[in-house]
């Protein structure tokens, strides 16, 4: 499951321009930094509120390039 996330935000790091990845890596970075006390287990509420909204920024094509990179398959599944 992870191997798949990290695959799909790979594929979405890809489409970004080298300043938009220079950005998302330093906040990365930043993130980690600043999160980091050792094997202390995050407060899943206090990230919640950290993370509300955090995509409220985006541009409206965020949405269309998402679903323009997915791909679809024709193959016929046999559920019997």
């Amino acid at each position: 499951m992870e191997n798949l996330m990290i695959s799909k935000y790979v594929k979405l790091f890809e489409l970004m321009s080298l300043e938009l990845r220079i950005e998302l890596l330093s906040r990365l970075a930043d993130s980690i930094k600043s999160g980091y006390s050792g094997d202390r287990e995050p407060d899943k509420k206090e990230l919640s509120r950290e993370l509300f909204g955090a995509w409220a920024d985006m541009d409206d094509d965020i949405t269309e390039l998402i679903y323009s990179s997915r791909t679809t398959s024709d193959r016929e599944i046999n559920l019997d």
